[in-house]
């Protein structure tokens, strides 16, 4: 094996991914190690509720409709799954909003 092929140094590895990881925060504004900034943390969180709403009301409706249809019980179990959807789709909020506060305000310095 000759020098050319040798591998770099790991002191000069390391000054690389330095040098990179700066240029990277530069680029992204100085913001959070993962680079997402509060207002897209929020919007992503604001997704993430409303898809679990919506969710828990599709799927409570949908197997209420189910119901209804295979045992002609038009339309008692549709309402009565698509409440018990919307309990669950509240549960998964409050669930959430848990997690998120158990994480607790992040450094983003």
């Amino acid at each position: 094996m000759t020098d050319e092929d040798s591998p770099p140094p790991k002191k000069d590895l390391d000054a690389r991914l330095r040098a990179l990881r700066q240029r990277m925060a530069r680029g992204r504004g100085g913001g959070s190690p993962r680079g997402r900034t509060a207002a897209q943390a929020a919007s992503g969180f604001a997704l993430r509720v409303g898809v679990e709403l919506v969710a828990g009301l599709v799927i409570g409706g949908g197997i209420g409709w189910f119901l209804d249809r295979w045992l002609g019980t038009s339309p008692l179990m549709l309402i009565l799954f698509f409440f018990l959807g919307a309990a669950a789709g509240i549960v998964g909020v409050f669930r959430t909003a848990r997690e998120l506060q158990r994480q607790g305000p992040r450094d983003d310095g």
